[in-house]
């Protein structure tokens, strides 16, 4: 017997040991927290199960209570112990922000954390909360309710009579500013009939702007279906810029997980938004308008004075749309630049010479030859024909145009009309063979061409249809908590028992 006492020594240590490992008390991360919003819909954590169910419920309608009352939210964590390489107010203050604790309109979270077993408390509030419930007043509530009672180890009667103590002084009459200011912005950003307003006057404003143009462009405009003008390049270029922009824009924010953004839209940013794409509209549409003025016009002085006048007449479009002050101003650039253009020729008797009006004689005829006629068709030359009055002398002068430099002299008829390196589709590549192609320099008016190369085209490829549960995954995973997206400068105040 005596010889077996050392070994049942050895076995109750260990098994003393193993026990003590076994119901040694937690020390929770942030992250290990359970919320109550996500679990069962109240205002208690408490995950060691220091406070027994009826002490949880009958905090948990207190709190509902006082939020109904003062648009106060309230949150309780009470735990044994927490993340040893944090103070309590660290701690307390990163989950006040990683639950986002209140409404974020108003900010108006409260957060009571309690370790039982450091004897350690803090109050985190929320900024719209600091003004009702400052850090001197919770440090008294604290010491008069909370305290006395965590000494005694009644952690439930404390909890309410400090929840009790907030409420008077929130209730108080001397804070009535602050409690209807939170009250004002809990309604003012939740109530979305104060929005209908701005809304439909905005809305209403762009569709009386857009319905003006398109009667401008019934009633004033003509199009000519010519080649000349078979599009703008402005409304182009344009189209394009914004294009790109949005593109950039886009991989920046999924680059750096930016997509988040759009949840702190507040509802009450609804009609600038609107505003903001509306405009954007309006400006495509001006672009439009102006490429339908360019259609009507075969001859550049007439489109120029139609595009002056009609922003004489509708200069205040830019107040809708601001985009549409860079279109205006670059035109003013253009006009001015074309004065020299369009300035009288005089002829060999210092007579002020005509300029043949190309909106009546569109091909310029008797005074521009076929290889000319050919230039303006496509874009690579305008000519201005001036006549004198007794319509014997005439002077014609060249001006680049859009498409100048896609073109060159041609080596056989000398005109502006050979464009290099062309591209000709001899047979179309199709999902099942390759295409080709002849790369040649051809001349558009007198058709000499020289070959180049051959060209293959590749085959073309079904894309294979994406899954896209990696990325419904990675969001519903980055979603926000249930409290509202709350925050907080760091106010409230702490201590032991």
């Amino acid at each position: 017997m005596q010889n077996n006492l050392p070994l049942k020594t050895v076995l109750l240590f260990v098994l003393i040991l193993f026990s003590n490992a076994l119901f040694a008390q937690k020390a929770y991360l942030v992250s290990e927290l359970p919320d109550p919003k996500q679990n069962g819909g109240g205002w208690v954590s408490n995950p060691d199960g220091i406070l027994n169910e009826s002490d949880v419920a009958g905090i948990n309608s207190t709190i509902t209570e006082l939020e109904s009352k003062t648009n106060v939210q309230l949150a309780v964590v009470i735990v044994n112990d927490f993340d040893h390489n944090q103070e309590d107010f660290d701690f307390a203050y990163k989950l006040f922000s990683t639950w986002g604790i209140g409404q974020k309109s108003s900010n108006n979270g409260v957060l009571l954390f309690i370790a039982k077993d450091r004897r350690k408390y803090r109050f985190i509030t929320g900024t719209g909360a600091e003004g009702v419930l400052p850090d001197v007043k919770l440090k008294h509530i604290a010491e008069q309710n909370l305290l006395p009672a965590f000494r005694e180890n009644d952690f439930s009667t404390g909890i309410i009579n400090t929840l009790n103590a907030m409420g008077l002084i929130i209730l108080n009459p001397e804070n009535k500013s602050e409690l209807n200011q939170l009250f004002t912005q809990q309604t003012g950003n939740n109530n979305l009939e104060k929005l209908w307003i701005p809304t439909a006057i905005i809305c209403l404003s762009f569709f009386g702007l857009f319905r003006l143009l398109k009667r401008y462009s019934t009633k004033k405009l003509k199009p000519k279906k010519t080649d000349k003008n078979d599009y703008n390049p402005a409304l182009i270029k344009g189209c394009a810029v914004i294009f790109i922009i949005l593109i950039f824009i886009t991989i920046i924010l999924f680059i750096t997980g930016g997509f988040s953004i759009f949840k702190e839209i507040k509802p009450d940013s609804i009609p600038l938004i609107l505003f903001c794409i509306l405009s954007i509209s309006l400006f495509f549409r001006y672009l439009f308008l102006i490429d339908e003025i360019r259609k009507t016009y075969n001859d550049d002085e007439n489109f120029s004075d139609a595009v002056k006048s009609f922003h004489q007449k509708y200069w205040w479009l830019i107040a809708f749309s601001p985009l549409i002050l860079f279109a205006v101003i670059r035109q003013v650039f253009r006009r001015k630049e074309a004065n020299n253009r369009f300035k009288p020729i005089l002829d060999s008797k210092q007579q002020a010479m005509i300029r043949l009006d190309r909106d009546i004689n569109v091909e310029g005829k008797p005074f521009l030859t076929e290889g000319q006629r050919k230039e303006e068709i496509i874009k690579a030359y305008d000519y201005d024909i001036w006549e004198s009055t007794d319509h014997k002398e005439h002077i014609i002068k060249a001006w680049p145009a859009e498409k100048y430099d896609q073109f060159t002299e041609c080596p056989s008829c000398k005109f502006r009309t050979y464009q290099l390196e062309k591209q000709v589709t001899v047979k179309t590549a199709t999902y099942t063979h390759d295409g080709q192609a002849k790369l040649i320099n051809e001349c558009s008016f007198c058709k000499h061409a020289e070959f180049i190369r051959w060209i293959t085209l590749p085959m073309l490829v079904k894309e294979s249809p994406r899954s896209s549960s990696g990325s419904s995954s990675s969001g519903s995973s980055s979603s926000s908590s249930s409290w509202g997206g709350g925050s907080s400068s760091g106010g409230g105040t702490g201590g032991s028992w």
